[in-house]
């Protein structure tokens, strides 16, 4: 845990340093709340103990700058101060300060206390990594680990309006596995979720890091590929069918005897401002028809 100590009084300030170095922490110190709030954009503060009476920027105004930032995690403030009135008090906490101690104060109160904000500091952070944990999986396909038809929507919509806004270009590949359902009548359904599994992962590695891979519906699987034309989204889609094919899963159902990809590939650039992202991926849902139909294998644009 990460503590910065503000107090303008230098005797003050140099006894709390050695008190929580006593205690295993290295703090930092600041002599004002300008100084400290300099400090807090350099350095990855977890609790600020900050007396109230300070010049330039005191206390509570120090604690407001702080809830009033974005893009931080939580800082738990403890405020130090010789202010007593229960008008006080009651400012301080709504100011956002999280606990408050009155000097004179003993040591091993303040310890008691920094312990006990460092509990709801780790009860926080364990409920921050739950919830990502959570957010995760509401946006992951539980079978093959890519973006589901939820993130899929999140996506697109920014790639879109970025797209059109600073008139870039982005490419949508439609996947689709030939004669799947052959696959599954003939090898079980089990077997089939592993071969998308396999197909999927294999559709992740061909494409770049940049690109968003996602379960579309069924066995179909759609690539999003930014700042991508359609040249190039095409040399992309011609790769994933390779792959694929070079996996080399038997397929007694299709007429290669192995499992094969047909794709198709649309992209929106500057001569498609005005077009719905929807419009996009139906174009690419229509080359993919036509690769299909023309017999599978394939890609189409």
């Amino acid at each position: 845990m990460k503590i910065l100590i503000v107090e303008d009084d230098t005797e003050l300030c140099k006894s709390l340093e050695n008190a929580l170095q006593k205690m295993g922490l290295s703090p930092l110190t600041a002599p004002n709340g300008l100084a400290a709030l300099a400090i807090l954009h350099k350095e990855q503060i977890d609790f600020v103990i900050s007396d109230w009476i300070m010049p330039e920027l005191d206390g509570i105004e120090l604690c407001r700058a702080i809830r009033n930032q974005e893009g931080h995690d939580y800082i738990y403030f403890m405020l130090l101060t010789v202010k007593g009135e229960i008008i006080d008090i009651i400012n301080a906490f709504a100011a956002g300060v999280d606990d408050y101690l009155a000097k004179p104060f003993v040591l091993d109160e303040l310890e008691s206390r920094i312990r006990a904000g460092e509990r709801i500091l780790n009860h926080y952070k364990n409920l921050q990594e739950e919830n990502a944990k959570l957010e995760l999986l509401i946006r992951i396909d539980p079978l093959l680990e890519i973006g589901n038809r939820r993130s899929f929507h999140e996506v697109i919509e920014k790639s879109h309006d970025r797209a059109c806004r600073y008139q870039q270009s982005y490419g949508a590949i439609m996947c689709d596995l030939d004669f799947f359902k052959s696959y599954n009548d003939i090898y079980g359904h089990q077997s089939g979720d592993q071969i998308l599994r396999k197909v999927a992962t294999s559709i992740k590695d061909t494409s770049r890091t940049s690109d968003e891979v996602f379960r579309y519906g069924g066995e179909e699987i759609i690539v999003i590929l930014p700042d991508q034309n359609l040249e190039k989204t095409q040399i992309v889609a011609q790769r994933i069918t390779q792959s694929i094919e070079a996996l080399n899963i038997e397929h007694k159902g299709a007429d290669s005897g192995k499992l094969t990809v047909s794709c198709g590939v649309a992209a929106f650039d500057k001569e498609c401002i005005g077009e719905k992202w929807v419009r996009v991926i139906e174009r690419a849902d229509q080359a993919l028809y036509r690769a299909k139909s023309a017999g599978r294998n394939q890609v189409s644009i």
